[in-house]
């Protein structure tokens, strides 16, 4: 293609290309072109670059519309699902609620009849418990109101084991010397052991104690003389179990004394004094075992 000017070469004015022809703005005059072989192939390879293009464009649209179709179906169908979703969960949530209310409430009922059934054993254990003890209290109260000294007697141990007990309490409680200020035959100490003289129980019904008369011999340091000191001692609370045997709690026992007492040697000058703080009503005097001192 040859074209050597761009002006009419008629008036000198623009040319304006028309597919194959250049017309003159100015005057309208009509100019072919000149193709030669070289320009049939450019154009046709323009064409088909062209067709290409276009197809390549068309293609990209419909890929384009068809990208944004599937788009809105998969927005759509994914709605559908979360919605069949939410809905398929929202009854297997509520299915699962359900269940649980009952179980929770089957497991109530069996709380409460398991609460039912061991309250109800508690109070019949407490009711039978409650029984066997009126009944352990009815037959000690039996056994205490029918006891007597021959009773006691019986039991030597028991007897033995308040004289030991008491002299044992004599011994504590007197191991300081008696003071004689300005004496000629000095302070005055205990020699050996306590010595009972005599037992006696003494029953207020049900209630029964055991009091010992002891003879405890002092001897002066610088003389040498004795002097003898008596004392009662009472154990409280005799009970006796079902084969007949008696206790009491022996590291319980006490000093009895009335006015007649001498404060300076805690005891009484002679035997009658101690006898003297026994309660006569309901006392009766104990045959002491052989060997009697403790």
């Amino acid at each position: 293609m040859r074209l050597t000017n761009l002006n009419c070469p008629q008036c000198g004015g623009f040319l304006n290309q028309q597919q194959d022809k250049f017309y003159c703005t100015s005057c309208g005059a009509a100019f072919n072109v000149d193709y030669d072989e070289a320009d049939v192939e450019y154009a046709k390879l323009v064409t088909e670059a062209d067709r290409t293009r276009l197809l390549i464009e068309k293609d990209r649209t419909l890929l384009e519309k068809d990208a944004e179709l599937r788009k809105k179906f998969m927005t759509s169908e994914m709605k559908q699902q979360f919605k069949h979703a939410a809905k398929s969960q929202g009854t297997t949530l509520l299915g699962g609620l359900i269940l649980y209310a009952v179980m929770g409430g089957v497991m109530m009922l069996v709380m409460i009849g398991t609460f039912i059934v061991i309250g109800t054993n508690i109070a019949k254990d407490r009711k039978t418990r409650k029984e066997a003890q009126q009944e352990a209290e009815k037959a000690r109260i039996e056994r205490l109101t029918d006891i007597s000294v021959k009773d006691l007697e019986n039991d030597p141990n028991f007897i033995e084991n308040t004289i030991g007990a008491g002299a044992s309490y004599e011994l504590s409680r007197r191991s300081a010397p008696v003071l004689e200020s300005g004496g000629d035959e000095g302070d005055a100490y205990l020699v050996g052991t306590p010595e009972a003289i005599y037992s006696y129980m003494v029953k207020d019904g049900t209630d029964i104690s055991i009091y010992n008369i002891y003879k405890c011999t002092y001897e002066y340091l610088l003389s040498g003389n004795t002097k003898d000191v008596y004392s009662c001692v009472c154990f409280e609370k005799v009970e006796a179990d079902e084969t007949g045997h008696f206790t009491c709690n022996y590291s319980l026992c006490k000093s009895v004394t009335d006015d007649n007492i001498d404060n300076h040697w805690e005891g009484y000058e002679n035997d009658k004094g101690a006898l003297n703080v026994i309660p006569e009503s309901g006392s009766a005097q104990i045959d002491l075992p052989k060997g009697g001192e403790a």
